[in-house]
This record gives structure tokens, sequence and C-alpha cells, in this order.
């Protein structure tokens, strides 16, 4: 006889005769039918014919029927033992889709504006949300406020979208940069990628070079010049003890520009400054110290941003024309705030900047200004001499303030700068009054010739008598 199988029954045989020509008995069930499939296996022929014997089908084994409850979901059905969770797998779709990359160049040199673009691509079909951009950067030297650190929210990322964030820092000091950057979404690292870069030490030539120009030798354009104090005789800076003021000399480097700065050192940041002055920062602080201010600290940016605190320090800027009149000026004068059109309306304090290790573990310090050449700023810097205590961003976008170009004299003009500190508190009964700023003098003071340092060039424009010239003033 030959054998069919009963999908719903199990295994049954099919009618026929057998080999005594009696009819075989329809007697099998599915429950018995498992205790004689040996015998009837070796009873059962299926019929031959030119094709040769056929298969003989085997049964399925019998199982209870499921309910919907028990249906497998098509990720369930898709999953292989060993498989990742839900929330795993959607993390390595996303390492498949998501692609991160540091781009620019590797070799850089003291001095530099180093600049990198980190590159987000998404190369899925659909859009992707939830995710954010955490960069860091290990500095060869120990940055105690953390401003390496930036978290960018993405937001959503459409298919094919790709995004590059530009990040700017200026370096100092020799050494090797370690760039991180790192995608997340809720706080789950999804993909991560890294780059060295490598700054190269610039020798420094022993010798001035003959076209450079020297320091401006003074003196300073104030009411009896002669009894200041000069701190250093290579730096145009002076205390004038009777007055609690610190004067310096500079020269006018930019009249229309973004700032981040007021006062810059000399070959440091001119192309974002107004004045560029050769006076080294621990120099400033040290005269600031000396006629009785005491610093208060810098701004902080994490994890927190708190603004720079200090003592009030009051700005006057002394200058003369072409034709040999004086003038004075506010230093808020000669910044405006793109927002309002206005001069600057907020005071400068004395942060004082900060000291920081050479290296990690080492017990060698250096004035964190030395090594940026930040003097008095308007965006905030943890490194800043003189800050603003206010919000105010250094990123080129964000920038607050701008040259007042009309109320600055020409390229090149030669200003002092008195800086007093104002008193943190009313001096107590029969304590002497604050004297004020140090006056212009009423005629120009006669000329003096302090030994002559080397110093670095100042920053190249027109002559004074290509500009216009500077707006009136009160002249004496």
């Amino acid at each position: 006889m030959h054998c069919t199988l009963d999908r719903d029954r199990g295994f049954r045989p099919a009618k026929g005769k057998a080999s005594g020509g009696r009819p075989l008995a329809r007697c099998l069930s599915a429950a018995g039918a498992w205790l004689i499939l040996a015998a009837m296996m070796s009873g059962c022929r299926p019929p031959e014919g030119p094709a040769g014997p056929a298969p003989v089908a085997l049964p399925a084994p019998p199982h209870p029927a499921r309910t919907a409850a028990d249906a497998p979901s098509a990720r369930d059905a898709a999953r292989a033992p060993g498989d990742k969770t839900a929330a795993e797998r959607d993390i390595a779709d996303l390492q498949g889709v998501l692609f991160l990359n540091i781009l620019g160049n590797s070799e850089w040199k003291q001095g530099d504006t180093v600049t990198f673009d980190v590159v987000v691509e998404n190369k899925d079909t659909a859009a992707l949300s939830d995710l954010e951009l955490r960069c860091e950067i290990q500095f060869g030297l120990t940055d105690t406020i953390g401003e390496g650190r930036t978290q960018i929210p993405l937001g959503a990322l459409s298919p094919g979208a790709i995004r590059s964030y530009e990040h700017e820092y200026w370096v100092t000091k020799a050494g090797i940069w370690h760039v991180k950057a790192a995608i997340f979404r809720h706080e789950t690292l999804i993909v991560a990628t890294t780059r060295t870069l490598y700054i190269r030490e610039v020798e420094q030539p022993s010798e001035s070079s003959p076209a450079e120009a020297p320091v401006e030798k003074g003196p300073p354009l104030v009411e009896n010049a002669a009894a200041l104090t000069r701190l250093d005789p290579e730096q145009p800076i002076w205390v004038d003890a009777e007055r609690r003021a610190v004067i310096m000399i500079g020269r006018v480097c930019q009249r229309q520009c973004s700032l981040e700065l007021f006062a810059c050192v000399r070959n440091s940041k001119e192309h974002e400054s107004v004045l560029s002055i050769a006076v080294r920062p621990s120099s400033l602080h040290a005269g600031l110290l000396a006629v009785g201010a005491e610093p208060g600290r810098p701004v902080q940016f994490y994890p927190e941003f708190i603004p720079a605190q200090g003592p009030e320090v009051d700005i006057r800027l002394i200058w003369k024309d072409e034709a040999g009149n004086l003038h004075q000026s506010p230093a808020q004068d000669w910044v405006r705030n793109t927002q309002t059109g206005q001069a600057l309306q907020d005071p400068w304090i004395f942060t004082g900047s900060q000291m920081l290790k050479e290296e990690e573990g080492s017990d060698k310090e250096y004035y964190y200004a030395d090594a940026t050449g930040e003097l008095i700023c308007v965006s905030n810097f943890p490194s800043a001499v003189l800050d603003l205590p206010i919000r105010s961003s250094d990123s080129n976008e964000a920038l607050l303030f701008e040259a007042f170009t009309e109320q600055i004299p020409p390229l090149g003009t030669e200003v002092t700068l008195v800086l007093t500190p104002k008193p943190a508190a009313t001096k107590p009964a029969g304590e002497s009054v604050e004297q004020g700023p140090a006056a212009p003098p009423t005629e120009p003071p006669p000329s003096s010739t302090p030994p002559s340092t080397s110093a670095p060039r100042p920053p190249s424009g027109p002559s004074p008598s290509s500009e216009s010239p500077p707006p009136s003033g009160p002249s004496q």
C-alpha cells in the first residue's frame, strides 16, 4: 500500500489492498499512528513505475496550538540565537550609518591659529534625531577652565546630510594635541574618532631685525612724566604712585574690524585689537598690584558660566593729532556695541589672568596671559588681565563688539593709556581721597631718551597722514 501525510492528524495510510487480496481496514487514529509506524513501514510499498520508487514523506511531530500572543514579531523571527537586544541593535544600526571625521592639517607651529573641522554625515535613508556632538582637546598644557570642550546638539539629521563644525584655537607653545570627537544619543556613545595635532617649536631670533620699529620710548603724555617710575627699561610701562595709576604706551593697529580685544601684546592678535602694546601682561599685573589693586578671578565656562570678577579699572586714552594737539577719551568710546550701535557702556575689571603649570606634574608655572597676549579684552578669555564683567562670546559669528572707527585716530598713532583702579569700597574717614587718573599735560612734555630696547615690529598700515583727521576732542 502507499502512504500519505495528513497535515492535521499526523501520519495515516491511504486506502488499498494488502498482499493477500483482502481490503485493509482503516483502523489508524491520530493517537495510535505513532505506535505502529515501524510495522506499517515494513509492509508499505509505494507503487512502482518507470520513474522509480517515490520517497516516503515523514510526519511532523505533534505540537500544541499557538496563540496570537505567542506569535513571534518580525524582529524576533529574524533574530538568531545570541543576537543583541533591540537597544544594542539600534546602536549597531546607527554605527553603520553615522560617519564622524576630523579634517585639517596635522602639523602646526607656535603662534598659529589652529583650525580643524569636525564633520558628521548621515548615510541612512531616514532622518536621525536626538544626537549630540561632543568634542574635547587634550592640550599639552593644563587648562583649569577647560576651554577645549564643546557640546553641540545636532537636532534632526536628514537623509544624506553632511554637517561641518569649525574649531579654532590659538597655540602658544609646542607640544601634542589630542583632538577627540564623539556622537551620543541619550548619553549612550554611538561613534567616536580622534586626531593628533603636532605643534612645532619656532626658533626665536636672537636679535631683532634692524627693520623692526623700536619700542615706544615715551615719555607718556601725562603731566609730571619725569616723576613716574618706569617698571622695566625695555617696556613702555610706568607707575604713578601719587595718583595710583599705571601708564602704558601703545599704537593704533586697527580702526575697522570685529573685536575680541581692545589691547593686545605686540605681534600677537593685532587683527582683532584696536591697540598693540609692547608690554608683557605680567608687567601690567605687577603695576596694578603696585598701586593697590587686588585681582579678582577670570571668567569660568565649565561646569557653568560665571562672569569675570574683580575691581573696576578706569582707562583713559591720550594722543596727539597731526597738528600736535592733545586729545583724550575714555577707552570705551573706541569700542562699539554691534547690537546697539553705541559705545561700550561696561567697565573693565582686573581679573588677573592665572598661573598655569607648564606640564602636568611639573612645579614650573607661567603667567597665562604672557602666553596668549591678551591684555585688555572685550570677549571673555580666562587668560585676560582685564576683562568685561558680562558674557561676551569670542565666536566669530557672535562677536558683540567692533572698532568704533569714527572715534579712533589714524593707524600708527601713538597712544598713552592711563589705568586707574577704582577703590573697592568707600575709604574710612581720615584717609586721603582718591585723586583720579593722571591728567594730560597742559603743554607737550619735554623729550627724553630712555635706553633703546628691542621690540617686535608694529603692525603695518597706512601712515597717519593717509587717514582722515581724528574727531575733535579736548585739546590743550
